[in-house]
Formats: C-alpha cells, sequence, structure tokens
C-alpha cells in the first residue's frame, strides 16, 4: 500500500512543477521577479487564480499522500510517524492558503493578508524541515541514491531559504531578489518530496 500512495504522490508532484512552470508563462499582470508567488492567486486574471489554486492543491495532495506512504512503511521504524503527519500537517495548510489569498501587489494589508503570511511561513518552514528528516528515512532503509540526493536539495533549500530573509531584511534587495529566491525555493522543496515519492515507490533506488 504505501508503494501505491508513494506513486500517487510522485504524479501529483509533477503535476505541481508542471503548473508552476505554466503559471509563469500565462502569469497573468504578476511579475516573475518582483512579486511573490502567492500574488498569483490574487490575479485580476480568473485563469491564473485557477492555475494557482490547482498548483497549491496538487502540492497539498502530494504532500498527504506522501505522508500516508511514510506512515504505513514499517521499514522506517518509529521515526515515521513524526515525519509523515509533519508532511500531512504540511498538506492541510497548503489546503487551506488558497480559500486565504494574499493581498495583491500594491493593495493595502488586510487581515487576510497577515492570516496568508502565517500561512506561508508556516509551510516554507515546514517544507523545508521535512527534507532532512526525509533523506534520513530513506538512508536508514537503503535507499541510499535518493537519500543522497536529497541532502544535496537541503543545502540548496538552506541557502535560497536564507537569501529570500535577507531580501526581506535588506530593503532595497527585495524588488530584485526575493522573487528569485522564493522561486528557487519553491521548486526545491516541490523536486525533495518528489525525490523522496520516487525512492519510496521503487523508480529510482541505488
Amino acid at each position: 500500500m504505501f508503494v501505491l500512495f508513494a506513486q500517487v504522490a510522485a504524479v501529483l508532484f509533477v503535476i505541481r512543477l508542471v503548473l508552476f512552470v505554466i503559471l509563469h508563462l500565462i502569469p497573468g499582470g504578476i511579475h516573475p521577479v518582483r512579486d511573490t508567488v502567492s500574488d498569483y492567486a490574487a490575479s485580476t486574471s480568473p485563469v491564473t487564480r485557477v492555475l494557482s489554486t490547482c498548483s497549491s492543491w496538487a502540492a497539498a495532495a502530494g504532500w498527504a499522500a506522501l505522508g500516508v506512504s511514510v506512515l504505513t512503511e514499517p521499514e522506517f521504524g518509529a521515526s515515521r510517524e513524526g515525519v509523515g503527519i509533519w508532511l500531512i500537517v504540511l498538506a492541510a495548510v497548503l489546503m487551506i492558503m488558497p480559500w486565504v489569498p494574499t493581498d495583491g501587489p500594491g493593495q493595502r494589508t488586510t487581515v487576510r493578508g497577515r492570516v496568508h503570511l502565517l500561512l506561508a511561513v508556516a509551510w516554507f518552514t515546514i517544507a523545508y524541515s521535512t527534507i532532512g528528516p526525509l533523506g534520513r528515512l530513506l538512508g536508514a532503509a537503503g535507499i541510499s541514491g535518493p537519500a543522497d540526493l536529497l541532502s544535496v536539495l537541503n543545502v540548496i533549500a538552506m541557502i535560497a531559504l536564507i537569501a529570500l530573509v535577507v531580501s526581506l531584511i535588506v530593503r532595497p534587495l527585495k524588488s530584485r531578489t526575493f522573487g528569485v529566491s522564493e522561486r528557487v525555493f519553491i521548486l526545491v522543496v516541490t523536486l525533495a518530496p518528489l525525490v523522496a515519492s520516487l525512492g519510496i515507490a521503487g523508480i529510482v533506488g541505488g
């Protein structure tokens, strides 16, 4: 059963990546460098808003499926419980986010926008914090190839996250580097669970 859930997760993360690319091809007035990824959900274009929602929900379903896969594979040991539960919590956060969209570019800050920011911080934090543990679970189970790749992705995610935070603190950098660092981070934290899913499903091993 855990293999099936891992396969489903892999498919969903591929869909997430495809939708993420399409959002940048049909941006709906959202700038890929100056604006945040959350701004796609507040676009004036209905197509862009729908694509953004579908992208979030594909990722949410992917993390939920991966969480169930981890929880139902006894070979991962007792530590799988914490990782699996956090993956499902992450899925819940992403599932909720489209219902609480951010304030659009140039709009005044609202309570809804602040709640969205808190949810965004939560999903960034949880997504990053699950990469290392996933790699250790796979490594302990002898799935060394994906485990090694997760270690590399963990470092890249850390660098992107640091760049993102610096972009927020150093105001002149925000319009130049925040959008890029955020997109790199999101790409990496989507590739990481995809790699883990492929490893658990036995599609990628070694």
